[in-house]
């Protein structure tokens, strides 16, 4: 195929939707930052992740739509950010086993996602906030995550009834909490964004979602409760159950 017929992302494109994605793969089931120090250039970063097109590029290519113009085709809502592994696995098959609306969801779960859970001011100071004397609750915290089976277990095991009680129990415990510590403690930072992906699934997941909703859905919901794990365990040096620190993204 000529290349003028290939249809592909400005670098502009590619750098809004990696910021968008917060460098963290979009696909719910994957848990890999693709942004990282270099280690041969101190002052410089590799990026290992990839601005996917959700409908191919170029005709003949998987889920090439061929009502699409080439503005549409090369623009941000076209482009969904994956790990090097993801973006080679959506493509298999001719794309059939990871459809468009498959994909946008993805994207639109975990863009969503990323903007309301962990983006702001508050997030952004987070690592320069002082230590407070609230390792209890952190703890406490710790402790709820680990008793929520739903943040790690296999998805055929979830019962998607059982799961949105569980989360909506959840975000009752990161209330009472909150009530706990600080307005200016990074633990009403965590506590704050674990309660709004919370509410994300509950407003935006049906009341008896498939399997493949369920995967969607508290997939997006799991990366944000890894991210903020991460940093609770970073920042308070607390331990945790491997189940938990199963979903912290790496």
């Amino acid at each position: 195929m000529p290349a003028h017929l290939r249809h592909s992302f400005s670098p502009n494109v590619i750098s809004k939707v990696a910021e968008r994605a917060a460098y963290i793969c979009s696909n719910p089931k994957c848990h890999r930052v693709t942004i990282g120090p270099d280690s041969a250039v101190a002052h410089k970063s590799i990026k290992t992740g990839e601005a996917a097109h959700i409908c191919a590029a170029s005709p003949g290519g998987p889920r090439y739509d061929m009502s699409q113009i080439e503005s549409e085709r090369r623009g941000i809502g076209n482009a969904i950010w994956l790990c090097a592994a993801c973006a080679d696995l959506i493509d298999k098959n001719s794309g059939h086993s990871y459809p468009v609306e498959h994909l946008r969801k993805w994207k639109r779960d975990h863009e969503t996602l990323m903007k309301e859970c962990l983006e702001g001011g508050r997030r952004i100071v987070l690592q320069f906030l002082p230590h407070r004397p609230d390792e209890g609750i952190a703890l406490q915290l710790i402790h709820s995550l680990e008793d929520k089976g739903a943040l790690y277990q296999p998805y055929d095991q979830e019962d998607p009834k059982r799961v949105a009680e569980s989360l909506k129990e959840l975000r009752t415990t990161l209330t009472a909490l909150r009530a706990q510590v600080s307005p200016d403690s990074p633990l009403d930072v965590i506590l704050e964004s674990i309660a709004r992906a919370c509410r994300h699934y509950m407003n935006t997941t049906p009341d008896h979602p498939d399997i493949k909703e369920l995967n969607f859905s508290l997939g997006a919901v799991r990366k944000v409760v890894g991210l903020n794990v991460g940093e609770l365990l970073k920042h308070y040096k607390l331990p945790a159950s491997p189940q938990l620190t199963s979903i912290v993204p790496q």
